[in-house]
């Protein structure tokens, strides 16, 4: 079983805003309008035996086109059971299909995802969720479990793209795709207490042995325990039910 997290950042498509008459603001873009800056995937694969095996890719224009990079993250599904996205129906994956038309790159696996009929292959976590509440961005769905994402404000994905601060760009798409692993084991597996923290333990001794190469998995190793509260010395007879 294999589950792959993705997520893009990209930047304002300046010469496409233009040519419609788009002013950017405090709005956020339309899809159409963005170019991909970087992407990362992130794969979990279950033996058979239950044993976990994980990998981390990241593929951004310090080192690839954008072309390049939409074709990466189509081999990067290739082979999935499940992908995993937040907000990847309206924006991820619809900027990825709309890169891959303006460079010409036949990507049937992406096209396969946004395809809501293949119930289960594309799990977006932001679209179960909102089913029920009112839509919330990633950050604030991890911050309950201190799943580390988003942890830098300072600088814009278009600030770290303007100055070609690639590693930078790369640590924080690398962060928001294990986070939203994370965060989809904590908010789907609610009648398994516990399970999510077991899992992100095991996942943190092989973040420890990769962080040298990844310095974004650093902020991983450290699994927060449920928070404890003390209680009055009171029995329960002391309680009205």
């Amino acid at each position: 079983m294999k589950t792959v997290s993705i997520d893009i950042e990209t930047v304002l498509d300046e010469e496409a805003a233009q040519r419609c008459g788009f002013v950017p603001g405090d709005e956020f873009a339309p899809f159409p309008l963005h170019r991909i800056v970087c992407a990362s995937a992130f794969s979990v694969i279950r033996s058979a035996h239950g044993e976990q095996y994980y990998a981390l890719e990241c593929f951004s224009r310090g080192a690839m086109s954008e072309r390049g990079i939409v074709m990466a993250v189509e081999a990067a599904v290739d082979d999935a059971n499940v992908v995993l996205t937040y907000n990847g129906y309206r924006f991820d994956l619809s900027v990825l299909l709309a890169r891959a038309m303006v460079h010409e790159v036949h990507v049937p696996r992406l096209i396969d995802l946004q395809n809501r009929s293949r119930v289960g292959k594309h799990v977006d976590l932001l679209d179960q969720l909102k089913r029920d509440a009112a839509p919330v961005s990633l950050a604030q769905l991890c911050a309950p479990f201190a799943i580390p994402v988003k942890r830098d404000p300072s600088a814009t994905v278009a600030e770290l793209a303007a100055r070609e601060d690639w590693l930078g760009l790369e640590e924080y798409c690398e962060t928001d795709v294990v986070g939203c692993w994370l965060a989809s084991l904590f908010w789907t597996k609610v009648q398994e207490p516990g399970f999510a923290r077991a899992a992100w333990r095991n996942f943190a001794v092989w973040a420890a042995d990769n962080a040298t190469e990844h310095p974004s998995l650093a902020a991983f190793t450290t699994v927060p325990e449920p928070p404890r509260q003390d209680y009055p010395a009171r029995g329960l007879d002391d309680f009205d039910f």
